[in-house]
């Protein structure tokens, strides 16, 4: 079996190394135990603020579920590649049902405009930078607090949510040509598993904790916790077909890792140089590449609080929408 290539585009010292076929290899039950995880902590959130109905508890459950959305967001995008699972239909399956539905999301959709976002990172046309905003930076750090604000108060879902349904993306956003039997899928993944939930909550008297700690944080703490995640990954990094220079690594794990980087996803150039390497094999390819120095340090970091510093200047006055 040969390595698929990286896309280091011109970058020679990248394009001479490869990585272990090893890597490339899919793990099903690491995937399917990772995703029953991120399920596992989301039902223990739930119970503990059933069982303890204290502010700061259902406080603590909400950033909890949030993570776990967000988790579930990054296994739709391993789905989306077509890594989580070898068969391609069971892939979409799970991917869909588990992971997109739940979140009210399609993965056919989510998948089109990630994979052309692969293709030229922070391009004028990339879906990534332009429906995430991350397109504009640096900002300056009033700009940068009003829009976390903004996540944090649910203003940019629905703002975003209307701009989808006005057709305000659809110069970047491929087309997908979906048959009925993906359309009915889509619905049932959404309605089943979220009626599922909301029924479970109800018939345990507790319905309202369904809309406070499912819906709620679904709203709030996922985009907050997203655009982070976003930000990371690209914001402020120029168009390049050496795709290192235009993405960032949280180099080691921790509590910011664990909520805004689920899965792996904060070692982000190692992901856009192998696309199709599962998650579970990003953190080894990673110590490869940096003990041969192939990574670029200016777009190494520590933490996500570096990152937001670096890419907002208190210097700069807020851009005109």
């Amino acid at each position: 079996m040969r390595s698929p290539s990286s896309r280091a585009g011109s970058n020679e010292a990248l394009n001479r190394f490869v990585p272990d076929n090893q890597l490339f290899l899919l793990k099903p039950w690491h995937a399917l135990g990772a995703l029953a995880a991120d399920w596992g902590l989301i039902v223990v959130s739930l119970l503990v603020a059933a069982h303890w109905p204290h502010p700061w508890v259902h406080v603590a459950a909400a950033v909890v579920v949030a993570r776990s959305q967000l988790a579930l967001a990054v296994m739709m995008h391993e789905s989306a590649h077509g890594v989580l699972l070898s068969r391609q239909w069971l892939n979409d399956f799970v991917g869909q049902m588990f992971a997109a539905g739940p979140l009210f999301l399609s993965l056919q959709t989510y998948r089109a405009g990630h994979l052309k976002h692969h293709l030229a990172p922070m391009a004028h046309d990339d879906p990534v930078a332009v429906v995430f905003g991350i397109d504009d930076y640096p900002v300056s750090r009033g700009r940068l607090a009003a829009r976390l604000i903004a996540d944090l108060c649910g203003v940019s879902y629905f703002v975003s949510a209307t701009r989808m349904l006005r057709g305000v993306y659809r110069d970047v956003l491929p087309k997908v040509a979906k048959s009925r039997n993906d359309q009915f899928v889509e619905v049932a993944s959404m309605l089943v598993s979220n009626g599922l939930l909301a029924g479970v909550l109800a018939w345990c008297g507790h319905p309202l904790l369904y809309v406070g700690l499912w819906l709620l944080p679904a709203v709030t703490l996922l985009p907050l916790m997203g655009r982070i995640r976003a930000i990371l990954e690209h914001a402020g990094l120029p168009a390049s077909d050496d795709q290192s220079q235009n993405a960032r690594t949280i180099t080691h794990g921790s509590w910011q890792t664990f909520l805004f980087g689920p899965h792996a996803i904060h070692y982000h150039i190692e992901h856009h140089l192998y696309v199709r390497m599962p998650f579970y094999h990003l953190s080894t390819v990673h110590r490869q590449l940096a003990a041969q120095q192939l990574l670029p340090a200016r777009n190494l970091y520590s933490g996500y609080g570096a990152v937001l510093r670096d890419v907002s200047d208190p210097a700069l006055q807020p851009r005109v929408p």
